[in-house]
């Protein structure tokens, strides 16, 4: 049962190590594409567009700004990746008053304004007025309220309108679907990265698993060793202090991976028996480390559960005392099984 169960852990110990290379080139390409922020500009274009806004390049346009506006966008400019409701409102109607530090350009302005005029509020700067002068009043009757709260009811009140109210009703809907959208989309970026990383050292977890099953110094080395050294560096919620390169050593020694830099890589990778091997080593890396991170601390805490359990066996074997009674409080003393009573179990009975 640990021989499996070690296993099962050396196999989930080295896709965690590949997993971990995915997951960050996957973050890194995605933070210097501004993916999330992308994403998040085309859903509220077409929340402008629901808004009233017809033409998709001024709809874009306005939220480009939005994203790019100095408390919104991230330290470097680039686009922002989240904007709350209450932000977005007061920003639209920043930009369709002209008031703020940033500005829309002439035809995306006057589009914008003409839209909130259509839907209930005359003048966007005594709108912004109203709410301000609310928000300081509930911050000094209701000091108790959240912040979010406090703007909330301040635009409600302030600016009340269809506007407001159309925003109100569709904002976290378009939420939801931007999120689902960049899930969609990671997980497909994550899908290739771990075709290339597979492909690139041509990993088959199948090889893997049969050096675990006849090596045991391998097998121990990796299911004792590495894995707690990984499942304890994953309570501190990163990856960053882990540096996995003497772990792809080892693999490379062992044979089990094979680098471009080494003789006859290309050879090796037209070898067909390693294909069954690689698809499943390129699906199971692309679940990302955080999944193989929890499914290597269970399986942890499940061998040590059965370690302890082997262990206690092994010690009431070697002691011949027999368990205690299920049912609790019973006592260990040595009895003697009901077939050796009598002179079958005396021996001086014998003669």
């Amino acid at each position: 049962m640990l021989k499996t169960l070690d296993i099962l852990i050396g196999a989930t110990t080295v896709v965690l190590l590949f997993s971990m290379a995915v997951t960050v080139i996957t973050q890194a390409l995605t933070t210097f594409f501004q993916r999330r922020g992308r994403h998040l500009k085309a859903g509220l274009a077409n929340l402008l567009q629901q808004l009233g806004i017809s033409a998709r390049p001024i709809a874009e346009d306005i939220a480009d700004h939005v994203l790019r506006h100095p408390m919104i966008a991230d330290g470097k400019g680039n686009l922002g990746t989240v904007v709350k409701r209450e932000e977005f409102v007061k920003l639209l109607l920043d930009f369709a008053s002209g008031e703020g530090i940033s500005t829309l350009g002439e035809e995306s302005k006057s589009v914008l304004l003409a839209v909130i005029q259509k839907n209930g509020i005359a003048d966007p700067l005594s709108a912004l007025k109203n709410i301000r002068a609310l928000e300081l009043q509930l911050e000094a009757s209701d000091p108790q309220l959240a912040n979010n709260m406090r703007q909330a009811l301040a635009i409600v009140h302030g600016a009340s309108s269809d506007f407001v109210a159309r925003i109100n009703s569709w904002y976290d809907q378009t939420i939801d679907r931007v999120s689902q959208r960049f899930t969609t989309y990671t997980h497909w970026v994550t899908i290739g990265i771990a075709a290339v990383v597979v492909l690139t050292v041509q990993l088959d977890i199948i090889a893997v698993m049969d050096r675990l099953s006849i090596d045991d110094q391998f097998r121990n080395t990796v299911a004792v060793g590495w894995a707690n050294k990984l499942a304890g560096d994953s309570n501190t919620q990163t990856s960053a202090q882990t540096d996995p390169r003497p772990y792809y050593n080892l693999l490379s020694q062992a044979g089990l991976i094979t680098l471009p830099t080494a003789a006859g890589w290309f050879d090796q990778l037209k070898e067909t028996r390693k294909i069954p091997g690689m698809l499943l080593s390129m699906f199971l890396v692309s679940l990302g480390a955080p999944f193989w991170y929890s499914v290597l601390k269970d399986l942890l805490q499940l061998r040590s559960s059965i370690a302890q359990k082997d262990s206690d066996q092994r010690d009431q074997r070697e002691s011949g005392l027999p368990s205690a009674p299920t049912g609790g409080g019973g006592s260990t003393a040595n009895v003697t099984p009901a077939w050796l009573i009598g002179e079958r179990g005396d021996m001086t009975a014998i003669g």
